[in-house]
């Protein structure tokens, strides 16, 4: 069995094969294009069937390698970055260079480190949500130049943001609408039953959600969503804290904070769960986040059962 592990760049990617042993036999360069890959990895693939592909997270840059690999029926894992960190802080010399982390890479994937990818890791309506997401960003940046001109009374010169302005608001809604047409039209109903989920968020959602089958219980969604405490133990001593690990998808964090947001006013359970922790002295984000966590509770039960989400009447206090 041999491994291949890539680090990935913009533009190009950095392999290194080892085999069982973990040594290291080859190191590769490529260029980030499909054709590059396919070529490279048809003639791997050609001296080592038994061959088992890894690269780390890199925004949209690991695209094409995982497209490639599950094109060609190639095994693919793909590492949290962080992962890859704490391996090279843990090497003798601790150096980080793209070769050492392509080699570290296919020793991490040799002891089946990393997700399996699926389809669904790379499904388009993902890169389509974030990119809408991006746009919407490059407006906000844009929107606070403008005011700084403004206020230095350039006029005119504020006025020629507005044809950028709205382009990045055009592209962005076309990048959501895309991004509809792409996920699951039953599941974008369902989560719609549940008060503070639109359908721009439940896009949103779902194509960060994927499958929701490769989450064991609501308690892994919760974990990649980055709501989940970070938790602290030294000996008999176990310390939790307000803040997140933020470890899992910025996008679908987002997204539930906006919709927790809408949920604690609008939904009675929840706007009692959110006064009761305000009046303990918590604060507006840490109360809103105990909110998505809900969320994320009611979101995995409609997914998994398949059934939209029941509201439940509220206790009347007694007279």
């Amino acid at each position: 069995m041999f491994t291949l592990g890539f680090d990935v760049a913009k533009d190009h990617l950095d392999g290194a094969l080892t085999n069982r042993s973990e040594q290291l036999k080859t190191r590769y360069q490529v260029d980030n294009t499909p054709t590059a890959i396919r070529a490279l990895l048809e003639t791997i693939q050609k001296k080592h069937p038994k061959l088992t592909i890894g690269c780390e997270a890199t925004g949209p840059y690991h695209v094409p390698l995982l497209t490639v690999c599950l094109e060609l029926g190639v095994p693919v894992r793909l590492l949290n970055p962080l992962r890859t960190k704490t391996y090279a802080r843990t090497t003798i010399r601790g150096r980080k260079t793209d070769p050492d982390d392509a080699l570290g890479i296919a020793r991490l994937i040799l002891r089946d480190e990393g997700a399996v990818v699926s389809p669904a890791t790379i499904a388009p309506a993902k890169l389509y949500v974030r990119l809408a997401t991006k746009a919407i960003q490059q407006k906000q940046a844009l929107q606070l130049q403008r005011q700084f001109l403004q206020r230095l009374t350039h006029t005119e010169a504020a006025e020629a943001f507005e044809p950028a302005l709205e382009a990045l608001d055009k592209l962005s809604a076309e990048l959501r609408q895309t991004a509809a047409q792409l996920v699951d039209e039953q599941q974008c109903r369902l989560l719609t039953s549940i008060t503070g989920i639109g359908l721009t968020l439940a896009v949103s959602i779902l194509a960060e959600v994927g499958d929701i089958s490769r989450f064991p219980s609501s308690r892994q969604l919760v974990a990649y969503a980055g709501l989940d405490p970070r938790v602290r133990q030294s000996g008999t001593t176990l310390n939790r804290n307000t803040k997140l690990t933020k470890r899992g998808s910025p996008e679908l964090r987002r997204s539930l904070f906006l919709a927790a947001n809408v949920a604690r006013m609008y939904d009675p359970e929840l706007h009692v769960c959110y006064e009761a922790r305000r009046k303990r002295g918590k604060s507006y984000t840490e109360s809103t986040v105990a909110i998505a966590q809900k969320l994320c509770n009611r979101i995995y039960a409609v997914l998994t059962r398949g059934t939209p989400y029941q509201k439940h009447d509220m206790p009347r206090e007694s007279t």
